[in-house]
């Protein structure tokens, strides 16, 4: 299946009829051009705007590849996908962002947003292993939800959602050394938790 990125799926979310994730899953299971297109009108404008933040919005062929590949990818797994570990918007999220890092490494562009698995924690993560990468990447998931809000919400905008600080800061009502020191706290109890549980070096 070829997916192809039409602007004018990207509206506003609030003048999208939208389904629950149940019910774009089986949407996507059973007539896949409908479902995935559906899923751009619902989850498009987020994939984009999380490619943009990673990307640089002066690469728009890349960007509009990136989502093709982030939609293409999010169909491919829909029947593995487990509701009871998150909702699709966070895993179409998380697609876009792993498909635009992957992205910049290929093209050994610099940039500024790491994975959080490379970010700030002093480690050296085993990242080569396919099996390790999944392991290491899903103890990661399980630990930030499992830290308190608001330094949960802070870490997903900041680390898969790839929101800047300043931002962040700007819609919680928090200042950016607020925000700042939030994220390194979260990366020291994080490095903690990994090394508890056991995340390949």
């Amino acid at each position: 299946m070829t997916v192809l990125i039409d602007e004018k799926l990207f509206r506003k979310e609030s003048v999208v009829r939208k389904l629950d994730d149940q019910q774009l899953i089986t949407l996507m299971q059973n007539d896949p051009e409908k479902g995935v297109e559906q899923a751009i009108r619902q989850y498009g404008g987020l994939c984009k705007a999380v490619t943009v933040r990673i990307l640089g919005a002066d690469h728009q062929q890349d960007i509009e590849e990136c989502i093709s590949d982030t939609f293409l990818k999010l169909w491919r797994a829909v029947d593995g996908i487990d509701l009871q570990k998150g909702n699709l918007k966070a895993y179409a999220a998380s697609i876009a962002r792993n498909t635009a890092i992957n992205r910049l490494r290929s093209q050994k562009r610099v940039y500024e947003l790491l994975p959080l698995e490379e970010d700030g924690l002093e480690m050296e993560l085993d990242l080569e292993s396919e099996l390790s990468r999944k392991r290491n990447g899903e103890i990661v998931r399980q630990t930030v939800l499992e830290l308190p809000e608001p330094d949960r919400e802070i870490f997903i905008r900041r680390y898969f959602y790839c929101e800047r600080v300043k931002a962040i800061a700007l819609q919680m009502g928090l200042s950016p050394k607020a925000v700042e020191n939030k994220l390194f706290r979260g990366r020291q109890r994080l490095k903690e938790l990994l090394i508890q549980r056991g995340a390949s070096m």
